[in-house]
């Protein structure tokens, strides 16, 4: 019992896992359907990702409304994460403004999309630690790595459909990592989840 009492989460911890899962899954199917759209013959392979999106979300969600339902728990360290977050989102925000700008302005429009992809892959790497959630350092890595040998591989001025293939791929292999990582955050959430069940189980 003492262990399962020190590994447990807070609702803070919970919550937030749950929401960030939620992103990742949407930002993914995003990123997935902007690509897929402009392929020939996709519809198969749209159909799939909505249906695989629609599980994955509904999953989220579900933890989400469960995690609602946990006992408060405040702790003075949940005050300091709002404000650092909001830092780096704004440090990301300026970075993917100044990179696109700067290749609009070369005439490399095509390096726009995997520059900024890998812009974010950064920025998943200080949210891994001020979280607690080691899992997003890996997809900042994944985002890093699929985007440069997007840009090393991929020539600059091919097209899938009217979007340059560079586009397509980083958005691809992001989107993948996305879901990846996402999948690693709900069976995180079910253990979690089921903890709670056993103690609540325990003091009744």
């Amino acid at each position: 019992m003492g262990t399962k009492l020190q590994t447990r989460k807070r609702k803070p911890y919970v919550l937030g896992l749950s929401i960030g899962t939620f992103w990742l899954i949407a930002a993914g199917a995003g990123g997935a359907f902007f690509a897929i759209v402009e392929m020939a013959n996709a519809r198969t392979l749209l159909f799939v990702v909505l249906v695989i999106a629609g599980a994955l979300l509904g999953t989220s969600i579900r933890y989400i409304m469960s995690a609602l339902k946990l006992p408060s728990e405040p702790s003075p360290q949940d005050r300091r994460i709002g404000p650092r977050f909001a830092l780096i989102f704004i440090l990301e925000g300026v970075a993917i403004g100044l990179v696109s700008s700067a290749c609009y302005f070369v005439g490399h429009r095509s390096w726009i999309l995997p520059l900024s992809l890998i812009i974010v892959g950064i920025h998943f790497m200080p949210l891994a630690k001020l979280f607690g959630v080691p899992r997003y350092m890996t997809l900042g890595w994944l985002f890093c790595i699929v985007s440069v040998l997007t840009l090393v591989l991929v020539p600059a001025h091919s097209h899938v459909g009217t979007y340059f293939a560079q586009y397509v791929y980083s958005s691809l292999g992001c989107a993948a990592s996305a879901w990846l990582i996402s999948v690693g955050n709900l069976l995180e959430l079910r253990r979690v989840m089921q903890n709670e069940e056993s103690k609540h189980s325990f003091d009744r």
